[in-house]
């Protein structure tokens, strides 16, 4: 089935990570990234079967360099997708996920571990880019 909702909404949005840490480890390079599944949901990342459109924001290259992007999320089950290709990444860098608009940062588990809430920002011709929300420490709400 199809949910014509998501299939809508799902281009009007666009979730921005950076690059904090990089490894490899047995020929694989993984990208830590600041933000993760607690943040950022779609529709087939489960088993990372599959791949939003992905682009890095600050630098360029050719994408044919394979990357398993994962948050900083203590768990196993932070991975955003596996074997993107991507341009040479350096730290700091960012990236950014497309066709995030159908429930991404609501249907993330965004107190999971008592992360930080990203900013959300929206985007007009007339306005032009609005802050919505600034980053919410979720800590605060298990005092």
């Amino acid at each position: 089935t199809v949910e014509m909702g998501r299939f809508l909404a799902s281009s009007c949005g666009t979730y921005l990570t950076s690059v904090a840490d990089i490894k490899n480890n047995l020929g694989t390079s993984y990208v830590i990234c600041d933000g993760g599944i607690n943040h950022l949901k779609y529709y087939g990342q489960t088993m990372a079967m599959q791949v939003p459109p992905i682009t890095l924001l600050t630098g360029d290259g050719d994408y044919d360099h394979p990357y398993t992007l994962c948050g900083s999320l203590c768990t196993t089950a932070d991975l955003l997708v596996r074997k993107v290709p991507l341009p040479e990444l350096k730290l700091g860098d960012v990236l950014a996920f497309g066709r995030c608009g159908a429930y991404t940062i609501t249907e993330g588990t965004v107190l999971f571990l008592s992360r930080t809430m990203p900013r959300v920002l929206l985007s007009s011709e007339k306005n032009g880019v609005r802050l919505m929300r600034d980053f919410f420490d979720t800590y605060k709400l298990n005092y």
